[in-house]
C-alpha cells in the first residue's frame, strides 16, 4: 500500500512538472508574440507620425508670408499693413432724387417734375509711410465725371498738418461740412459765394479742444497752367473757436477770400432754388474785366443736445480794370434742426465742421430761411434781383449710413426788371453711403 501510494505521488509530481513546463513554453511564445506586435504598431505610428510632420513642415513654409498679410477691419471695407503704415478704405455714395415743381406759370424760367441721380461718388482714403493721409473721389452728377478730392495730408508739428492736392477751399461751416451731414438736400442760396475744390496746398491747425485755423493757396481746377488751363488764383481761409456752453458747443467763425483774375475775362453768379433739378432763376450775367474779387463771410453755430442752429452772411466785391465800377453783392441764411428722437449733430472742432450723427430709427425736423441780393446798380441782366428761400425739411435716419429725406422749398424771386416770380417744390431723396 505504502509502495502504491508513493508511486502515485511520483507520478503526479511527474506530471505536474511536465505540465509547468508545457506552460512555461506557451507563455513565452505568447510574449514574444504581442512583443513582435507591438514593435510592429510602434513602426507604423513612426512612419505616420514622420509623414505628419512632413505636412507640417510644408503648410508652414507655405504660410510663413502670413505675418506680413494685411489686416482687415470687419466692420468696413478698410484694410490695413501689419506694420500700419499704409492702409487703403473703399468709399463711396449714391443719392437719388426726384421733384416735383409748382413754377406758378412762369414763362421766364418754366420748371417741370423729375427724378436723377443727384450725386454718385466712388473712392478710395487712408494713409502710407505712417504719417501722410491720402483721399482720392471721383463724381457722377448731372451728366459729368468730375474729380472731387484727390489729396495728401501730413501732420508737421502737434496739431498743425499740410494739405496738399485738390480739395474744398477753406471757406464756410455748411460748405466744408460733407453733403452725406448737412441738414437739406441742396445748400442754402447763399452758397454761390462758396468756392468749391481747388488745386491748393493749405495749411490747418487746431488744438482739438477750442480753436482752429485753416488757411491756403488755390487756382481752380485740375487742368492749371497748359492750354486750355487756368491761371487765376485765390488766397482763402477761416478762423473759428467753439468754448463748451454748459452741456452745448457754440462755434463762432470767420471766412475770407482774396481772388485774382488772370486768365478768366468775365466773372458771374448765378442761382436756382434750393433743388439742383430746378433752373437758375437769379443771375448777374458777365461781369466784363473782373481784376480781384474780395470774399468775406462771418459765421456761428451752436449744438445743445438734439437742437442745432446755424447761420452764416456772406458778401463780394469784385473790382474791374479799365475804370469800370466795382460790383458788390451778398446773402446769408439761418437754419435750425431739431432730433425728435433725441439724438445730436456731431459737431467736430478739429474740421471746424459737422460730422456723421450717431442716429439709427432716427427722425430730425430742419426749417431754413436763406436770401441772395444779386442787385448791383452796375448790372443789367434781365434776372438780376433778389431771391428768398423758405426751406422746410425731414430727415429719416434708417442707421448712420442710411437716410430719407424729404424737403419743400418755397423760392421767391424779385427781378429787378422783370415781373416777380414763386416757385413751390416738394423733393426726396434716399441716400446711402460708406
Amino acid at each position: 500500500m505504502t509502495f502504491f501510494k508513493k508511486t502515485i505521488l511520483m507520478t503526479a509530481a511527474v506530471a505536474a512538472l511536465t505540465i509547468g513546463a508545457s506552460g512555461a513554453s506557451f507563455a513565452d511564445a505568447n510574449v514574444d508574440a504581442r512583443i513582435e506586435a507591438l514593435e510592429t504598431a510602434l513602426k507604423q505610428l513612426r512612419a505616420e507620425v514622420a509623414a505628419r510632420d512632413a505636412k507640417i513642415d510644408a503648410m508652414e513654409k507655405k504660410t510663413a508670408d502670413l505675418d506680413q498679410m494685411p489686416k482687415f477691419n470687419p466692420n468696413k471695407l478698410e484694410m490695413e499693413s501689419r506694420d500700419g503704415k499704409f492702409s487703403m478704405g473703399i468709399a463711396g455714395r449714391v443719392q437719388a432724387d426726384a421733384y416735383a415743381i409748382d413754377d406758378g406759370g412762369s414763362t421766364l424760367n418754366p420748371m417741370g417734375n423729375g427724378a436723377e441721380l443727384r450725386r454718385v461718388r466712388f473712392g478710395a482714403y487712408g494713409k502710407m509711410f505712417g504719417s501722410w493721409k491720402y483721399k482720392f473721389e471721383a463724381e457722377y452728377a448731372g451728366d459729368k465725371i468730375a474729380i472731387k478730392d484727390a489729396f495728401v495730408q501730413t501732420g508737421l508739428v502737434k496739431g498743425l498738418d499740410l494739405k496738399l492736392g485738390h480739395y474744398k477751399e477753406f471757406y464756410g461751416i455748411d460748405n466744408l461740412t460733407s453733403d452725406n451731414y448737412v441738414s437739406f438736400m441742396e445748400r442754402s442760396v447763399s452758397s454761390v459765394y462758396w468756392p468749391e475744390e481747388a488745386m491748393g496746398a493749405g495749411l490747418l491747425y487746431s488744438d482739438g479742444k477750442l480753436f482752429g485755423v485753416q488757411a491756403g493757396l488755390f487756382s481752380p481746377g485740375v487742368a492749371n497752367g497748359g492750354a486750355g488751363g487756368t491761371t487765376d488764383w485765390s488766397v482763402t481761409g477761416r478762423a473759428y473757436a467753439a468754448p463748451h456752453v454748459g452741456a452745448g458747443v457754440v462755434h463762432v467763425g470767420v471766412n475770407g477770400s482774396y481772388r485774382g483774375y488772370e486768365t478768366s475775362t468775365t466773372a458771374k453768379f448765378e442761382q436756382r432754388p434750393e433743388a439742383h433739378m430746378a433752373e437758375k432763376v437769379l443771375r448777374t450775367g458777365n461781369i466784363s474785366n473782373p481784376s480781384s474779387e474780395t470774399r468775406f463771410g462771418p459765421e456761428i453755430a451752436a449744438v445743445f443736445g438734439p437742437f442745432a442752429a446755424q447761420a452764416q452772411y456772406d458778401w463780394s466785391e469784385i473790382d474791374r480794370a479799365g475804370g469800370l465800377p466795382s460790383v458788390s453783392t451778398e446773402g446769408g441764411y439761418v437754419e435750425a434742426s431739431w432730433f425728435v428722437t433725441g439724438e445730436s449733430r456731431n459737431y467736430d472742432v478739429r474740421n471746424g465742421a459737422f460730422g456723421r450723427p450717431k442716429a439709427s430709427n432716427a427722425l430730425q425736423l430742419a426749417a431754413r430761411v436763406s436770401y441772395l441780393d444779386l442787385n448791383d446798380p452796375a448790372l443789367t441782366d434781365a434776372r438780376r434781383g433778389t431771391e428768398t428761400n423758405t426751406t422746410l425739411g425731414g430727415n429719416y435716419y434708417f442707421n448712420p449710413q442710411v437716410r430719407l429725406m424729404l424737403n419743400w422749398v418755397r423760392a421767391q424771386v424779385d427781378y429787378a426788371a422783370s415781373p416777380d416770380e414763386t416757385y413751390n417744390i416738394v423733393e426726396s431723396r434716399i441716400q446711402l453711403d460708406w
